[in-house]
């Protein structure tokens, strides 16, 4: 079950008080409702997608946590959740509150719902181009900072995997280990005897990969970092019955079918998050 952590929490405080202020103040909203939010009447808002294609949405649960930490009352009739996939032109969410509440909140809701929906649309994209196999796509530590949890949770929504969370949740052992302890020997040799995390380690080449597959017992998933056709197939076959594995490095749609075939596990895609942009979703009240 996901929820909000407190990360999550202070990034919607932090994104309504840099459109709102401190304390929260819309000039406009103020100026030309004079009455201000209590003695305004319920009015209803419309989110509708104006997206040229189907998205996959996510950051409806945010909506609530939005109101709530503005201070307002909110209701949202929806038949959607996240994950669904939304039509063009179709309406994600009828929203009740004052008008002024409506006008004020309209820019954070969307901004999150947005680019959240963006990333689940993207993972969706890879996730349907690979379904003829049995690899499962992953997202990466290249996030928005901030939003690494939020965004995570929409890879979740588009039919992705988690990655590690950070640097605090899994040992994995890259290139840059590897060259500055002088090798993968070396740096394999520093792993702790004691396993109470998962171990990941990223090879360059067949030479290094033999080196891991010695010592597979301490390895969980082997990183099989830049390698294509049956360079990668190769390494594939290697560590078939003997480690699970993982192809990374410059991952998009035109090659992930090609990376999927080889019989790969998991394949991460750092543009998932990265390069994912925003669907197009507006409001009309």
């Amino acid at each position: 079950m996901w929820t909000l952590n407190q990360i999550d929490q202070q990034l919607i405080a932090l994104a309504l008080e840099e459109d709102l202020g401190t304390p929260y103040f819309d000039a406009t909203t103020t100026a030309l409702f004079t009455g201000g939010s209590s003695s305004a009447p319920t009015m209803q808002a419309k989110i509708i997608s104006k997206h040229p294609s189907d998205v996959v949405i996510a950051g409806l649960v945010l909506l609530p946590a939005i109101a709530e930490k503005f201070g307002a009352t909110l209701s949202i009739e929806t038949s959607y959740k996240d994950g669904d996939i939304l039509a063009h032109a179709a309406t994600l969410a009828v929203l009740h509150a004052t008008a002024p509440t409506l006008l004020t909140l309209e820019r954070t809701l969307l901004n999150f719902l947005r680019h959240l929906s963006g990333v689940a649309t993207l993972t969706h994209q890879f996730s349907e181009a690979i379904k003829h196999t049995h690899c499962k796509i992953l997202d990466t530590r290249k996030t928005t900072p901030g939003w690494r949890h939020l965004e995570k949770y929409a890879v979740q929504c588009g039919g992705g995997a988690n990655h590690r969370q950070g640097l605090y949740d899994a040992i994995m052992i890259k290139d840059t280990h590897v060259d500055l302890l002088g090798g993968m020997e070396q740096a394999l040799a520093k792993l702790p005897t004691e396993k109470n995390l998962p171990v990941i380690v990223e090879v360059r080449d067949l030479l290094e990969l033999d080196i891991v597959l010695a010592q597979a017992a301490k390895v969980d998933r082997v990183l099989l970092d830049n390698m294509r056709g049956p360079f990668l197939a190769e390494a594939v076959e290697m560590c078939r019955g003997i480690i699970s594995t993982e192809a990374s490095g410059n991952l998009n749609l035109s090659n992930i079918v090609q990376v999927a075939e080889s019989g790969v596990d998991f394949a991460s895609v750092g543009m998932l998050t990265h390069s994912a942009g925003q669907v197009d979703l507006s409001m009309g009240i």
